[in-house]
């Protein structure tokens, strides 16, 4: 009989989500006013040359535990001897990967034409150093579904972080700010793990006896290196066609456009997978908690960022300043695909936790064939042209996702796309509205006033819609946010 039975379950899955909303709503808060005061600071260039050293550096830290890091969430029978061949592979893996990037900086730096992304690439991989002593701890949180404590951590990481790379760019360290702040960020959550969750193990580098865990994680690490050739091989086609300035640009637009689902994507990532795993074990309802799990990202998505788009203008003129005018339009663009790529990360942890990581393989596999085509045609038209490539394809992958995925936990894809209709419809017509009556309100879009009202109207409209034609959408959506 499992240690976790259903009611137990719900509570500390119930409770991660209080403490972690909680607990990234407050970080987050002071971490966007950081972020705003940061792009203020610096120069497309600066965020050019940070997006193209860490196309390469995010692609391998989701690499550098070769998918073993999943078994040690998931496995109910995981042994102290596993446990301990685990930890001596994760420090192979790493120290192979802090060499190869070191020794292979100045290639990347002749790739983009960027001699200054040496430097900059060889500091970076430090980071590979410190995640050896991450990995053990988190996994132990995650397996226990211990959410406050991993909250907490990432509370203090965020703020601190964000804050000292505000100071290093308000005293004119450039990308090195960001270089430092991203450093500083990995052995904050690092100390704080190994605080929390102490479960340091004498590492054996033995292989014996992993070739089941090797087989499920390598499913797991070639997820992975899929999502992120598709989800950001955009800036490795756009830094090598466009430049530094112009890929500065995009990645600011990117960067503001996907910032509130990255933190949505690591917060699902942290409590959907053993979450899932766990309701596997126990439960038959995960196309349930999918279907719900879904209705609320789309009444929370879609009118979020919908309601960037439409104030993108204001919003970029007021917070960021007028050299950042050229990243309006591609970020008015690629908000719109954001709910869609939100909802899409939900399915990567629910095949994870039920076991099915060949299937979430799969279809990411098709996303990164597709994308990477749509960017290299897209690139042509600059930063504009690779936005269009998001809006344009990536729907259409999300749709073939649930078509593979709904059949495995006994739900339909129509029932599916019947909890984002009413959210999409209402979110639309809040668009137009707002759109349409902003050139008769008070004020000019640079000013707070005039900003304020088109909030005030998209949230009237927005709300109106859904309980008007949506009652029973938005009204499940709260209850299910409520208990």
């Amino acid at each position: 009989m499992s240690q976790f039975p259903a009611v137990d379950i719900k509570a500390k899955v119930l409770s991660g989500l209080r403490w972690t909303i909680s607990a990234r709503f407050a970080s987050q808060l002071i971490s966007w006013m950081a972020t705003i005061f940061v792009i203020r600071l610096l120069n497309p260039e600066d965020y050019g040359l940070l997006a193209m050293a860490t196309v390469f550096i995010s692609f391998l830290v989701l690499l550098n535990t070769l998918g073993l890091d999943a078994p040690l969430v998931q496995k109910k029978d995981l042994t102290e001897e596993e446990r301990r061949r685990i930890f001596g592979v994760i420090i192979v893996a790493n120290l192979t990967i802090f060499t190869g990037l070191f020794l292979s900086a100045p290639f990347i730096a002749a790739f983009f034409d960027e001699p200054s992304l040496t430097a900059i690439v060889r500091v970076l991989s430090t980071t590979f150093l410190i995640d050896i002593f991450m990995t053990l701890p988190l996994a132990t949180l995650d397996r226990e579904i211990a959410f406050k404590h991993r909250s907490i951590i990432e509370f203090v990481t965020t703020i601190v972080s964000s804050l000292f790379t505000l100071v290093l760019a308000y005293y004119g360290f450039g990308v090195w700010s960001l270089v430092y702040g991203s450093l500083l960020s990995h052995l904050l959550k690092t100390i704080g793990l190994n605080l929390i969750a102490p479960c340091w193990c004498k590492p054996d580098f033995s292989l014996t006896g992993l070739k089941s865990l090797f087989l499920f994680g390598s499913f797991v690490t070639l997820e992975r290196g899929l999502w992120h050739i598709h989800s950001e091989s955009d800036k490795l086609i756009g830094g090598r066609i466009m430049g530094a300035d112009l890929l500065g640009y995009f990645a600011v637009a990117s960067h503001l456009a996907s910032f509130p689902i990255q933190k949505l994507s690591s917060l699902i990532q942290s409590i959907a997978f053993p979450a899932f795993s766990k309701a596997k074990q126990i439960t038959d309802k995960t196309g349930v908690y999918f279907l719900k799990a879904s209705q609320v990202a789309s009444v929370i998505t879609f009118p979020v960022f919908l309601g960037i788009s439409c104030t993108a203008p204001e919003l970029v003129k007021i917070f960021l300043g007028e050299k950042w005018e050229p990243a309006i339009l591609p970020l008015q663009i690629l908000v719109l695909v954001m709910p869609f790529r939100a909802l899409g990360n939900i399915i990567t942890p629910l095949l994870w936790g039920i076991g099915m990581p060949r299937v979430s393989a799969t279809n990411l596999l098709i996303a990164a064939i597709v994308m990477p085509i749509a960017f290299l045609i897209g690139s042509q038209w600059g930063p504009v042209g690779l936005s269009l490539c998001w809006v344009l394809v990536f729907p259409f992958i999300y749709l073939v996702y649930l078509i593979r995925t709904c059949p495995l936990i006994g739900i339909k894809t129509s029932d599916c796309l019947k909890t984002i209709t009413g959210p999409m419809i209402s979110s639309i017509l809040m668009y137009l509205c707002v759109i349409s009556i902003n050139p008769y309100l008070f004020g000019s879009s640079g000013d707070i006033p005039h900003l304020m009202q088109l909030i005030a109207i998209g949230a009237v409209t927005y709300l109106s819609v859904m309980l008007a034609f949506f009652r029973n959408d938005l009204l499940t959506a709260l209850n299910s946010l409520r208990n």
